[in-house]
């Protein structure tokens, strides 16, 4: 009596103020709403990491000092070398007249650096390549004046000195001469494909100038296809695939929110079969999903990978609370009550069940709060405290609606659906039979489970999570044709930070020790690059070996030799006014990879994993992060790149993932002990969440699918979400205890499929995506979401009506 007198008092409390009520959700509803719109989206994995992560530390810290400015690569492909030259000279020149603020320079050609490899080619050989030299040409020097000596006879066995060491030098003279005054045009190696690189002027990851950057790209690559035939022009590059990346991920967000309303909205109307009705629970939804995500915006700030699809998720589930309750006022009203009696009727009756099913959807989000993976952690706190709003708002907001319409006697009641009638045909004859089958499948489904569980069943190909679009694959494509051109590129690559300039030369030497005499397959660096290599270290000993040989071609030595010989001679003598390269002295062209924000260059080394590291491979991601955090690379060393992010994430997930599947389980089972009570009602609930959650993970087994570090988190919300279903067919048993089961499937168990329906939708939205890891956990999920549903349906009349013959 007394939850029967709440709930009429709160229905008349409702009438009375259901204008103010509604008034107070558009105000809720532009507030939340401007806070949503500032959600920004974050596709970078480091956002799935804790800021405490070391990989997330390192990479921040390598950001606030590194220049990390974009690159936009962009290639000219043509059979015609004419037609080639010609469409990429008209690119540089438009490019050089794109708006200020967008590119900082274009490299056409290798002009820079041949010009800087002439003008410092004396300091170019090394110590060992000098003193070689400078031997071979004492003697060759020595040879020379006993050769004038008419009265010297050789009398040694031992050939004179070979030329060789001396030849060398003069050929790398030679060569820098030649290439000084070369055009240096990036062409490829079979001259079908020209490069040109654009580098940005601000800092990468700015998504708003990158796309402005890109269209400007575009349009000059159009308007040169138009005026030169016979070219493909294409672009790859950091800065093209963020953009892609970004844009697939928003494109699907917004593909799956417009497929979930739109079949949540079918299926509304088909159910209720009124518009004001549908239109009700619409408002009701929509007040609850904004300001679940105005919440996200203050409390988290944006939207990563694993949360971008959200919205889908809480339009599917917020909405079931609002179903449960329309469905409850729509039976009161056929039978015969008022509107205002309904309305009680269908709060008091609904409120415990719904309760219970928001409260253990919010613990199974909230477990994963526990973690410290960002991605779980962040889904967590939005979908946690958001399920909560949409609760609220379907019994305060949908009542006043509710009251509004049936004064203006717009809100009719209409027949029983259909679907009530086919599921009362789900009703156990036998339920003893029925219980038997429930207990054998959750034996089997938990022997699966083991088994899967045991067998590693994560995704270790990174591929398998990639996003796919048109603008991945173009850029794909045009990445593989620079790649055959030029060479592989750096994907994969990584920096390597040194606090002391001196640090950089033992360390690249330290490092490119450790690969001397292996194998290519087993190395630990592929590639190993620094300001080392354009500014020697041992450039005063360098210097010492140039200045001896400048003080053994003298004029006078130059003149003992035969005159053919002497040009060659003073070709090799080097000039008087040589001095070592200092670090200011290289051209911004190529000390930019190695420049800092404040200026300073030389503590940046850019290395790329060796061969025998797939970058793609879990195992061998971990692998190669765990081998390079073994070498103790020494106080102030930072390590940044992709590899010590994913090896973090892979690392927290598999600590991380059991604790959230724990913690979520352990607040179900506490949930609706407290809220269901330790009765009945409250074990069939459980019984059916476990046998719904094995029964998941023995069909994921059997369906061989593999589990990634974004539908991992569908286990945990499944012991939450799956619980919804149980728990409102056991509240209304509780609530009549003589309704039987045929009527207690008919009635309540319709609209429990309704609110299967919305959730299935909002996660199978999510195969819409284009990214392949979201597509996987949206299957994962509507398999739980099934599993869960078939239990209820089957198993929760079934071991009720035992449970109430036993107690007789």
């Amino acid at each position: 009596m007394k939850t029967r007198e709440l709930a009429t008092a709160y229905a008349r409390w409702i009438d009375r103020h259901r204008h103010r009520i509604v008034a107070a959700s558009i105000v809720v509803v532009v507030l939340a709403g401007w806070l949503a719109s500032r959600l920004s989206v974050e596709a970078d994995l480091s956002y799935l990491l804790p800021p405490s992560a070391p990989s997330v530390q390192d990479l921040r810290a390598i950001e606030r000092r590194a220049q990390v400015l974009g690159t936009v690569m962009v290639a000219v492909e043509s059979g015609d070398p004419v037609q080639r030259a010609r469409a990429a000279r008209l690119l540089r020149e438009r490019f050089l007249a794109l708006p200020p603020g967008l590119i900082s320079s274009v490299t056409f050609d290798d002009g820079v650096a041949r010009r800087f490899a002439w003008e410092h080619r004396w300091l170019a050989a090394s110590v060992a390549d000098l003193t070689a030299a400078r031997d071979a040409l004492r003697a060759e020097l020595r040879d020379a004046r006993l050769r004038t000596n008419p009265l010297y006879v050789d009398l040694e066995d031992e050939a004179p000195p070979r030329r060789t060491d001396t030849d060398r030098l003069r050929a790398r003279l030679r060569e820098a001469e030649r290439a000084k005054d070369a055009t240096g045009e990036l062409v490829g190696s079979d001259g079908r494909v020209q490069l040109m690189i654009l580098r940005t002027a601000y800092p990468s990851g700015d998504i708003d100038r990158d796309q402005r950057l890109l269209e400007a790209v575009e349009a000059t690559a159009a308007a040169v296809r138009r005026e030169v035939t016979g070219v493909e022009i294409g672009a790859a590059g950091d800065v093209v695939l963020t953009v892609a990346e970004h844009d697939a991920i928003l494109d699907g967000m917004v593909l799956a929110v417009i497929a979930t309303v739109v079949l949540v909205l079918l299926g509304l109307l088909l159910y209720y079969r009124s518009l004001v009705a549908v239109a009700a629970l619409s408002w009701s939804l929509v007040v609850g999903a904004l300001v679940t995500f105005g919440f996200a915006r203050l409390a988290v700030g944006h939207l990563n990978l694993a949360t971008a699809f959200l919205s889908s998720i809480v339009i599917g589930n917020g909405i079931n609370f609002g179903i449960l309750l329309l469905a409850r006022y729509m039976e009161e009203r056929r039978a015969g009550s008022s509107g205002e009696a309904a309305l009680a009727a269908a709060l008091g009756g609904t409120v415990a069940g719904t309760l219970a099913a928001a409260l253990t959807a919010a613990v199974a989000y909230g477990s994963l709060t526990l973690t410290s993976f960002r991605g779980f952690r962040d889904f967590g706190i939005i979908a946690g405290v958001g399920i909560l709003p949409c609760w609220i708002a379907a019994y305060t907001v949908l009542p006043a609606l509710i009251a509004i319409a049936a004064r203006a006697g717009r809100l009719r009641s209409r027949a029983e659906p259909a679907i009530g009638a086919l599921l009362a045909r789900l009703a156990p004859r036998a339920p003893g039979a029925r219980v038997l089958a429930m207990l054998v499948l959750t034996l089997v489904a938990g022997g699966l489970t083991y088994r899967y569980l045991a067998g590693d069943p994560f995704e270790s190909d990174f591929r398998n999570l990639r996003s796919s679009s048109a603008a991945i694959d173009a850029e794909s494509h045009w990445m593989g044709v620079v790649d055959r051109a030029f060479g592989q590129g750096i994907s994969g690559g990584f920096v390597i930070t040194v606090s002391d300039r001196a640090q950089t030369g033992p360390l690249v030497a330290r490092l490119r020790a450790l690969d001397v005499g292996k194998p290519e397959a087993a190395k630990l660096f592929s590639r190993l690059s620094s300001l080392e290599d354009l500014v020697p270290t041992d450039q005063p000993a360098r210097l010492v070996m140039l200045a001896e040989l400048r003080e053994l071609l003298s004029d006078a030595a130059i003149d003992e030799l035969d005159p053919e010989d002497r040009p060659d001679a003073r070709a090799l003598r080097p000039p008087a006014d040589l001095r070592a390269i200092r670090d200011e002295d290289l051209p911004d062209e190529l000390a930019w990879p190695y420049t800092e924000v404040d200026g300073s260059r030389g503590k940046l080394v850019l290395a790329m994993p060796g061969w025998g590291y797939d970058n793609w491979d879990a195992r061998d991601i971990v692998r190669f992060a765990r081998d390079v955090r073994g070498l103790d690379l020494g106080p102030g060393v930072l390590l940044g790149g992709s590899s010590f992010v994913f090896a973090d994430m892979l690392e927290l997930v598999d600590r991380d993932g059991p604790t959230a599947t724990l913690a979520s389980a352990l607040g179900a089972i506490l949930l609706v002990l407290l809220l269901v009570g330790r009765g009945r009602h409250g074990l069939v609930t459980l019984a059916c969440g476990l046998t719904g959650t094995v029964s998941m993970l023995a069909f994921g087994s059997v369906l061989g699918l593999r589990v990634n570090f974004l539908d991992f988190v569908a286990l945990p919300i499944t012991i939450g979400i799956g619980i919804d279903y149980a728990v409102n067919l056991a509240a209304r048993d509780r609530h009549e205890p003589l309704l039987g089961a045929r009527a207690l499937l008919a009635r309540a168990g319709s609209a429990v499929l309704l609110c299967s329906f919305t959730t299935m939708v909002g996660y199978g939205s999510l195969l819409l995506s284009r990214n392949q890891g979201i597509r996987s956990f949206g299957a994962a999920a509507i398999l739980g979401e099934a599993t869960c549903l078939g239990a209820a349906l089957l198993f929760a009349p079934a071991l009720l009506g035992l449970a109430r013959r036993r107690r007789h």
